[in-house]
């Protein structure tokens, strides 16, 4: 194994994931390690980190940020370590000793029930452009930037389905209802002649970008009288919930939202329900589910 200092693996660290992740997160992976060498000293070879000195950087983190900046960064860490084991620059990730900190309870981050109701009413009111933005965050759970990444050609209205380009330039199939392919074709007929192949588009022809998207949403939830959260990030959490609620299961919701396989994070924040839900998937699918007692 080589002998690298801190500093020089967060180099390797950084420039091995570059095109594999989008700059965005690359980024955050730099200003999170950044802490760490900061704590450590850049230049401390890197065989010579235990499992005592991340527990002391944990411990100066708690004093200075909240649990939640806490936990990325041991993650980030995390995602260091076993980078740099499988490349066999280290022999072991001793991120893993150290337990990530406890967060607490998060209620559902998703468009609530009634506010998707509110919006569904209203839709028919807004524009063939607003509709089919709305529709398609609905019933694909796709990321903002797939949404914006949308071209004419990536359009598969026959099949009901489009590739979009997520984290990472990587492309994958979201798949859509009749409601919203009848949609997409309306959108698709009165879409101006402009110079460009994106799908979406703004009022002077230009690509739609994620903070345009942000601006309708805002727009169509207030004059729809939608009380909760509304972005684009809700229509996801929104539908992992609803395909969880009406019978779906973890790995085909991970592949369905762009998860890699076996990933953690499908479960970890989008699973999330309050107790009456849990309560009621209990009454669904208990063993008892629909036995009286006088049956027993």
């Amino acid at each position: 194994m080589n002998n690298y200092s801190l500093r020089e693996a967060v180099e390797v660290f950084l420039d091995g994931i570059t095109g594999e992740v989008s700059e965005s997160t690359r980024e955050w992976y730099g200003r999170c390690l950044e802490s760490l060498t900061s704590f450590l000293e850049p230049e401390v070879d890197l065989g010579a980190i235990t499992v005592r000195d991340l527990r002391a950087y944990r411990a100066h983190l708690l004093k200075r940020m909240s649990v939640h900046s806490v936990h990325g960064r041991q993650r980030a860490v995390r995602r260091l370590y076993s980078w740099l084991l499988k490349e066999g620059i280290v022999g072991s990730n001793v991120a893993l000793d150290v337990p990530l900190v406890r967060l607490p309870p998060q209620p559902p981050k998703a468009l609530s029930d009634d506010d998707m109701y509110r919006l569904l009413e209203r839709l028919p009111a807004e524009s063939v452009r607003d509709r089919a933005i709305i529709l398609f965050l609905i019933d694909t759970g796709c990321r903002v930037g797939g949404l914006c990444s949308l071209t004419l050609d990536a359009l598969d209205l026959p099949n009901h389905r489009a590739t979009v380009i997520e984290k990472g330039n990587r492309g994958r199939y979201v798949y859509f209802t009749e409601v919203t392919t009848e949609t997409l074709m309306l959108w698709r007929d009165v879409r101006p002649e402009v110079p460009t192949d994106a799908l979406f588009v703004t009022n002077t022809g230009r690509p739609l970008q994620p903070n345009g998207i942000r601006m309708i949403l805002q727009r169509v939830g207030k004059r729809a009288g939608v009380t909760g959260r509304i972005n684009a990030h809700s229509f996801r959490h929104a539908f992992a919930r609803n395909f969880l609620r009406n019978g779906g299961n973890l790995a085909v919701l991970g592949r369905l939202l762009g998860h890699s396989p076996g990933s953690p994070v499908t479960a970890r924040f989008y699973a999330v329900f309050d107790d009456r839900e849990l309560q009621q998937f209990h009454e669904r699918y208990s063993p008892l589910a629909g036995i009286s007692a006088r049956d027993t």
